[in-house]
Parts: structure tokens; sequence; C-alpha cells
């Protein structure tokens, strides 16, 4: 092997390895911003957390590309089903639990510009 092709295998393995190290590095800080949010939704949910300091926390936390995002939808969805399993399941149910947490869901998303993904699915033109 001549030295050139020592230096062009040596380049690119540090290449190599500095990706490696950046996928790595951003798919902890994701996990842990992932983390953050679901336990400032919880909160919310639980109604331990107003929107306002949500909203603070996770823009504190997380990007603006995090937050308008579809993994952002499922953290949000994901906090939401565990909190209205949580309150619904196993106990008598009732009216205003069910609507406190659809308005804090609606509130989220329009917080966080979040789109309501299945709210007109049936209704497009062509699908009668």
């Amino acid at each position: 092997m001549d030295e050139r092709t020592a230096i062009n295998v040596g380049v690119a393995a540090l290449v190599g390895a500095a990706v490696i190290v950046a996928y790595v590095v951003r798919t902890v800080r994701l996990g842990e911003m992932r983390r953050r949010m679901e336990e400032f939704l919880a909160g919310y949910f639980n109604g331990d957390l107003p929107l306002d300091q949500l909203a603070r926390r996770a823009h504190d936390v997380a990007s603006r590309r995090f937050i308008g995002s579809p993994e952002c939808q499922a953290v949000v969805q994901t906090a939401f089903q565990r909190a209205a399993e949580a309150k619904l399941v196993g106990k008598a149910y009732t009216q205003e639990v069910e609507k406190k947490l659809l308005t804090a869901l609606a509130a989220v998303r329009s917080e966080f510009g979040l789109p309501e993904r299945y709210m007109n699915e049936g209704w497009r033109s062509g699908r009668e």
C-alpha cells in the first residue's frame, strides 16, 4: 500500500467514525428530549402543570423542528392515551373527565401547531 492510499483510508475511517459519533449523540439527545417532553405532558394531562408552563418548558427543551414534527405528535398522543387510561379505566366514567382531557389535548395541539390529522378524513371529495 502506498502513502496516498493509506492517507485516504485513514481519512475515510475518521469521517466514518465522526458520522457514527454524530449519529449516537443525536440519538441520545433525541431520546432525552423525548423523555423530558413525556414528563411535561404527563404533568399537564394530570393537571399539575398549566399550559403556559408546558409550552415554556417544551420550547426550552425541544427545538422548533421537533415541536412541529410527527414525532412530537406521537409523544403528545402517547401522553394523552396514558392519561386517559389512568383517569377513565376502572373508575366511574364521567363526561366531565373526558371533556377535560379532550380540551387539554386540543389546547396542546393548538399551542404546538400540531394538526388534527383525522378530523376531515371522511369528508374529502371523491371518497363518497
